[in-house]
């Protein structure tokens, strides 16, 4: 199959979807730097993928998932914040990933290249995008009370830690799709950037999910644009775009 624009724009948009409704429960826990140092776990899993001549996305999806597993695993132990055992996984990745990774694919896994996409990657991405949306919608209530108030959720009968790993989960799902489009180094922007406008404007929280994601759509939609129509890369213009947009919601919400 031939990869169009509409295809890219359809890949990029639910990807965006995703990590901006994600987002808005990452900043309810105040997770909003995990992602961006998340990410760069991911960075030995597409070495190796270069390296022995499989799918790189495979290869970091595999490593997110075992890197928020141990997280997960960890802080029930140790009762350690997540962000510290993010923060000690995250510089032993980037030691790794810079060791393995071919030096003239770096700059393509460090800011990605959504026009590169592939056939695979398109249907990769709406079945993981979809997924995540869903579960995210379905679950919304139990996320955001877990996030809240651990143990107000404890008492109602739900299971924080489990709630906390699926979380995790769904942060390293949408963490590996966001690679192509933003690269390792800009994927915080795709979750924090939409959700944080999103809370300076939104009234409730149905509408701050709402706007969380339809942000994330419409920056990343106008990143591909600028990338097609005037040769410029994708990923920094979605976190131009989506970063003047915080600013001006910022003015807004202090007039």
């Amino acid at each position: 199959m031939d990869i169009t624009l509409f295809h890219i724009l359809t890949a990029g948009a639910i990807s965006a979807a995703a990590g901006g409704l994600l987002g808005s429960f990452a900043l309810l826990r105040r997770m909003a730097l995990v992602g961006d140092a998340l990410s760069h776990v991911a960075l030995p899993g597409i070495a190796l993928g270069l390296l022995f001549h499989f799918n790189p996305f495979l290869g970091s999806l595999a490593f997110l998932l075992l890197g928020t597993t141990l997280i997960w695993a960890v802080e029930h132990k140790t009762n350690l914040p997540v962000d510290t055992l993010v923060g000690v996984l995250f510089v032993l990745a980037l030691a790794f990933g810079a060791l393995l990774m071919p030096e003239h694919e770096l700059l393509e896994a460090l800011f990605g290249d959504i026009s590169q996409l592939s056939a695979t990657g398109l249907w990769v991405s709406l079945l993981l995008g979809g997924v995540v949306i869903v579960a995210l919608l379905m679950l919304w209530r139990k996320l955001t009370l877990t996030m809240i108030s651990s143990e107000l959720s404890q008492s109602t009968g739900l299971r924080p830690h489990l709630v906390e790993f699926f979380f995790l989960t769904l942060f390293a799902l949408v963490v590996a799709l966001g690679i192509t489009f933003t690269g390792v180094l800009l994927i915080g922007a795709l979750i924090i950037i939409p959700a944080a406008i999103a809370r300076n404007i939104a009234p409730s929280m149905r509408s701050y999910m709402f706007l969380s994601s339809f942000l994330g759509v419409l920056g990343a939609t106008g990143g591909i644009l600028a990338s097609y129509f005037f040769g410029i890369a994708s990923g920094p213009a979605f976190v131009i775009l989506l970063g003047t947009l915080f600013f001006l919601s910022v003015i807004a919400k202090l007039r």
